[in-house]
């Protein structure tokens, strides 16, 4: 089975497999590893739910567990054969262990003999907590030892298995500074709820730091109710019931030590490359002043007319260079079925429409970072947001909407599912 090959550079150079064996497999660590495992892991599981019966069978990643009832020694060696032989069929290989009555099976040990189950550790794993002098914000810090203690209730099925388990993590908490105690609380039973109508939330996730004494979370409220009182027309969308305060945790010392040595490691050793900045034939024709090849980046559209000399701005960005988000400009503005792709074209054909005589010029505001996988941010999106807001509301096209819009390169690092 073929799920997805990876490439792998260092320096420009590209690494080859022995014997030319083409591509590597999925790379530990990559960006979507853990999404194309959990892909191959349902295929499989598809097929052994086929053979055996769906509510036999577990996986979890690259971790298995089978339970079958009735059978001898002899029948468990057959269907791990048979099993075996399932997974070699799609390209894969497992190992199996059969006729086990006590299994640890990721944090948790299942023991048929006694038919119980309690948390299980792996041997010389050393397990750390949030100190509570740590700069993170109070309602995390808080939550910890509450969090533990619903988690190892959760995987104990009585009192005692929760106390044999309870002192290591008592000791590492009382190690960090968390004086509570871990305490047992029975599973409760998850009633039902009738279903509700969802309100659309926007958060606000403002970076914690204790050397910072103002309240950020009541001072940003105080402005949200002075600048979107109940008159304002913008008020269903931005109050006190759409909008919610969580504070983030700053990036800790390590992280910021390894990004700053990345930086300069690669910056010694990349090497240089010609970068074309414009491939027109005319550098006159090129509509932004032999930067068209320009990528990630805010751009501006100034149009002008002879009754308005002032004009009306436009804001947008591309991911890719520029010359092609131009050529796309360029066909919303010929195709009428196309109209409603920017507000910058509903502008050009409202002004076609009166037969009025426009010129547009272009122009590169700033370059940004687009959509990390690992930071979770988007830099390019941002910004423009940041322009938008900035701009005079009389001449700008961009509407106030665009400012609540979901970051689209995010979705280049998704898996798509196909029927």
């Amino acid at each position: 089975m073929h799920s997805r090959k990876s490439l792998l550079f260092d320096n420009n150079n590209r690494w080859v497999k022995k014997g030319n064996a083409g591509a590597f497999d999925v790379t530990m660590g990559s960006y979507d590893g853990a999404e194309v495992c959990e892909l191959v892991g349902l295929y499989a599981l598809s097929i052994l739910g086929n053979h055996y019966g769906a509510a036999n069978i577990g996986l979890y990643r690259d971790d298995g567990l089978a339970a079958f009832t009735y059978i001898n020694g002899h029948q468990a060696e057959r269907l791990k054969k048979d099993i075996q032989k399932l997974f070699n069929n799609i390209g894969l290989n497992i190992t199996i262990q059969t006729n086990q009555k006590v299994v640890n099976f990721l944090d948790v040990t299942f023991n048929l003999n006694g038919a119980t189950y309690y948390p299980y550790r792996k041997p010389n794993h050393n397990t750390v907590y949030v100190n509570t002098k740590s700069d993170h914000p109070p309602s995390v810090i808080k939550s910890i030892p509450a969090s533990i203690s619903k988690r190892l209730s959760s995987l104990s099925c009585n009192k005692e298995s929760f106390e044999r388990a309870a002192p290591y993590y008592n000791h590492v908490l009382k190690q960090n500074g968390h004086p509570e105690s871990l305490a047992y609380s029975p599973p409760s039973i998850i009633k039902s709820k009738p279903r509700k109508r969802q309100r659309n939330i926007i958060w606000f996730n403002p970076p914690y730091t204790k050397s910072v004494q103002t309240n950020v979370g009541k001072t940003f409220f105080h402005l949200l109710k002075k600048y979107f009182p109940p008159n304002h027309k913008y008020h269903k969308i931005f109050n006190k019931n759409n909008v919610k305060v969580s504070y983030s945790s700053m990036t800790n010392i390590g992280t910021l030590i390894k990004r700053h040595n990345q930086k300069i490691t690669q910056g010694n050793t990349q090497i240089q490359q010609y970068d074309a900045h414009c491939n027109c034939r005319s550098k006159e024709a090129c509509p932004i002043q032999d930067k068209c090849l320009t990528k990630n980046v805010i751009y501006n559209a100034h149009v002008t007319t002879a009754n308005d000399s002032i004009g009306k701005d436009y804001i947008g960005l591309t991911e890719n260079t520029f010359k092609q988000r131009y050529y796309n400009h360029q066909s919303t503005f010929r195709d009428r079925k196309l109209i409603n792709s920017t507000e910058l074209s509903k502008y050009i054909w409202k002004l076609k429409d009166n037969n009025t005589q426009h010129n547009i010029t272009w122009k590169i505001i700033t370059k940004a970072v687009p959509y990390n996988n690992v930071s979770k941010k988007c830099s390019l999106c941002t910004t423009e947001k940041l322009h938008i807001l900035q701009a005079n509301k009389h001449t700008t096209l961009n509407k106030r909407s665009e400012l609540i819009s979901k970051c689209r390169h995010q979705n280049k690092f998704s898996i798509m599912l196909c029927y």
